[in-house]
């Protein structure tokens, strides 16, 4: 699998957690009618859109050898030509039919050896690709959730082991009957906010027949807000096993996969890690029978973190809630006690390579002391809470001398874990200081910790179009036309061009990405579809090279947000992937052409982009014009609108001061705003072709001293050219800022003149003051074309005149015979 899912951790349990407030229903509206109502009326608010819209999936997964039907529910879902997974093989679509625009069903059979957890799935419909979502495959068999089980007396019966999917809404609870023997044992796992549909903290509990609550759980060290627990009884009976959300909360989104049975529920392995395609016995921590032992196999290929997903198996029972271990290219160095101060650090040989360990008892502290080469460069990447332990790191790097002195350190760059930039100093050593951020300890506050060369790496990724939303952040191609996805190039150790490119594209498309310039923070890939290329989606694998030499300097990480909640729309759950979903399309209502612009823009310049628009026969609306990427010191509008009776536009641009030289591509996207609502037509991004953007120094640059002049009085304002002007003819020129009630002509500049004269005329009543915004606005020739261009400010200040008794008295002066 190429896409990682993590979770944000809660805070410790001493740190209140915010809870929704629940929410009351009417007596005469089921808490269920009213989850379906909101999300109507929210799917209706929406504007029309081609871009197709999950907002539930239903069963929200399926286990290993089951063929299930599942419905889909959205927007903009009526004409929907494939359910696409993302990962390879395992899920078959045996068919795919919309009930309505809101709904879709389909038939899925799931593989016998198909990878159990997450898959990543889109709808590609006529128009568009939706969002990533996810169904999670298990080891359980399955069945539905039957209501009414909100009570005892309605449980529903339940024959171990089985997985149950269902919903929780308002204020419900749903409980489940499972009879068990006097020192039984049951184990129950939650998928709730992992099914990345809804922000859903679930809690669990077990209660006998007296009503008694035997075991609860409703946060865990693996799983996050999702629940997970296991305990063995004492009396034989009728048990329940009673799941709600946290604060009586719920919706129609609030999916959830209970797992009941007799499985070990581990959350950590000891080791944290092995080699790629090797074998490791490990020790699974965290069951509450106790730790037990189990030789695995980790594959030889990960996704983008490097972590593998295994289902711990004890006394031939596998657990349906797998634990991540990390694959590594190093054996590990284990600490080894006492090393809680520096003159007991555990030696490391030298890097690169790995550190483990645990933090135990309570305030543990483990000190490491790696030997390398005087002014070499580490990396240091820790693993703790995203492999299942409680551990916060917190990660120190100090020298290696007697004054300990601290370089450098990291509390939670990677969530909870850390991550740090080391340059050895002369002593040609240093010290890693590991502990856990409030001192706690303990046999599963284990940690997985790399040093790595610090090597030149630019990653790329496709920013969102709208906060809390995965808007644009995949690339779909119209049949005969173009679309533009920016590329943000994260960069480390390298500032020179890097050079983007794709592979694995859909038939009959090719795709355009000038090289990212070391100043600028991104790039600009336009996709361009045949007129026949047919209609499919892929994921089209992205390499980032040095553009001088070749030098691989990495990929695509795109991190993707799936799950929001309070406070504040924080988010809960990504995924990552380092794969681009590319989508052939139906044909889109316009194309845009882009005219490649004549003259350059300069500093303090603007520049009209010019654009034309073609609507296909039937089509009408406004067209709104965006510019995806500006260059560095280039700015724009966020829209300009071209009327629905217009086939022409203008995109404005302007150049700071400090814009830097030099010719850049740029692109232009639109889409239609269609006159009749419905139509799906307002979301479809077409773009144009890249054209030459280049940004010069001003043709002609002028600077003026500060004027002053009395209200009712004229004046001259004299700009001097300071250097040799670069163009031919004569420039018109405009003096723009003047204060109200002040006037002046449009001149002329002559290409060999040395300065130009404004004459200015003040009322008697012009506004008194400093004036400092005042400047020249020059249409400077360029072959039959012009460039625009402004000059510094310079001040005008205008003065009251004096009143007659407060005048200088003047004596008269004798002419000389």
């Amino acid at each position: 699998m190429v896409a990682r899912y993590e979770k944000t951790c809660w805070p410790d349990r001493a740190i209140p957690r915010p809870r929704p407030a629940p929410l009351r229903c009417s007596p005469m509206i089921t808490p269920r009618s009213l989850a379906i109502l909101v999300a109507v009326a929210i799917l209706a608010a929406r504007p029309a859109a081609a871009t197709p819209t999950i907002a539930l999936i239903d069963p929200p997964g399926a286990a290993q050898g089951m063929t299930v039907e599942v419905k889909i529910v959205g927007a903009d879902l009526a004409e929907p030509r494939e359910l696409f997974f993302q990962d390879v093989g395992g899920i078959a679509v045996e068919y795919l039919a919309a009930s309505d625009n809101r709904q879709v069903k389909a038939l899925l059979r799931i593989a016998a050896d198909c990878p159990t957890g997450p898959h990543s799935l889109r709808i590609r419909t006529k128009e568009g690709l939706s969002e990533l979502r996810t169904f999670r495959v298990g080891i359980l068999s399955q069945e539905p959730e039957s209501e009414p089980n909100n009570e005892f007396a309605t449980a529903q019966r339940v024959t171990l082991p089985k997985s149950i999917a269902g919903i929780v809404t308002v204020e419900d609870v749903d409980c489940f009957k499972v009879h068990l023997a006097a020192g039984a044992r049951i184990a129950a796992a939650v998928d709730a906010l992992r099914l990345d549909q809804e922000m859903f903290d679930p809690h669990l509990e077990l209660v006998d027949a007296h009503g008694l609550v035997v075991a609860a759980c409703d946060d865990h060290p693996l799983l996050g807000p999702d629940a997970m627990l296991a305990v063995t009884v004492a009396e034989e009976g009728d048990y329940i096993v009673r799941l709600r959300e946290s604060a009586y909360g719920g919706t129609d989104g609030c999916v959830y996969l209970l797992h009941l049975g007799d499985f070990p529920v581990p959350h950590l392995a000891w080791p944290p890690a092995g080699l790629p395609g090797g074998k490791v016995e490990v020790e699974w921590q965290g069951d509450p029978e106790g730790p037990f032992r189990q030789t695995i196999s980790l594959p030889a290929e990960t996704g983008p973190e490097g972590v593998a997903e295994i289902h711990p198996v004890r006394d031939g029972v596998a657990s349906p809630v797998a634990v991540p271990l990390r694959v590594s290219p190093y054996a590990g160095t284990a600490e080894v006690e006492p090393n809680n101060n520096p003159d007991q650090a555990t030696p490391v040989a030298t890097a690169p390579g790995a550190l483990l360990g645990r933090l135990h008892p309570k305030n543990d502290i483990d000190w490491f002391r790696i030997e390398a080469a005087k002014g070499s460069k580490w990396h240091v990447r820790a693993w703790g809470r995203c492999l299942g332990s409680p551990i916060d790191l917190v990660v120190n790097i100090h020298r290696a001398n007697t004054t300990r002195e601290r370089l450098t350190g990291n509390d939670d760059a990677e969530g909870p874990d850390s991550v740090a930039e080391v340059t050895v100093p002369e002593e040609g050593a240093f010290l890693v200081r590991v502990n856990d951020h409030q001192g706690r300890g303990g046999p599963d506050f284990t940690y997985w910790i790399e040093v790595v060369q610090s090597d030149p790496e630019v990653h790329v990724s496709v920013p969102v179009g709208r906060s809390n939303t995965q808007e644009r952040l995949v690339a779909v191609v119209p049949r005969g036309n173009r679309t533009a996805v920016v590329l943000n190039a994260a960069r480390s150790r390298f500032s020179g061009a890097a050079r983007v490119s794709l592979s694995s594209l859909p038939a009959g498309v090719r795709v355009t990405v000038p090289d990212a310039a070391g100043n600028a923070p991104a790039t600009l890939a336009v996709f361009e579809a045949a007129a026949d290329a047919p209609e499919a989606t892929v994921m089209a694998g992205v390499n980032v090279t040095a553009a001088d030499d070749g030098r691989p300097l990495g990929g695509l990480r795109q991190k993707t947000d799936l799950v929001f909640g309070p406070p504040n729309n924080a988010v809960f759950r990504t995924a990552l992937d380092s794969r681009l979903p590319v989508a052939v399309v139906a044909e889109a209502p316009i194309r845009i052409e882009l005219e490649k612009p004549v003259v350059p823009i300069v500093r303090r310049g603007t520049l009209d982009l010019h654009v034309r628009v073609e609507r296909l026969e039937g089509q009408e609306g406004k067209v709104v014009v965006f510019i995806p990427w500006k260059p560095p010191g280039i700015g724009g509008p966020s829209r300009v609108e071209i009327p629905a009776n217009a086939s022409e536009g203008v995109y404005p641009l302007s150049a700071n001061p400090d814009a830097p030289l030099g010719e850049w591509q740029v692109a232009l996207t639109a889409m239609l705003v269609p006159q009749a609502q419905g139509r799906g037509d307002g979301e479809m991004l077409v773009a144009s072709s890249l054209v030459t953007l280049r940004v010069a120094e001003p043709l002609v640059e002028l600077a003026a001293e500060a004027t002053t002049v009395e209200q009712g009085q004229e004046t001259r304002i004299i700009w001097k050219v300071q250097k040799p002007s670069g163009f031919l003819g004569a420039a018109k020129v405009r003096l723009l800022g003047l204060p109200a009630k002040t006037e002046a002509p449009e001149l002329e500049l002559p290409a060999a003149a040395g300065e130009i004269s404004f004459p200015v005329k003040v009322a008697a009543d012009a506004p008194a003051g400093s004036h400092k915004n005042v400047f020249c606005e020059l249409t400077v020739p360029m072959g039959e074309a012009f460039v625009m261009q402004t000059t510094p400010p310079m001040q005008l200040r205008i003065d009251k005149p004096l009143p007659p008794d407060e005048k200088p008295e003047t004596t008269p002066v004798e002419k000389q015979p």
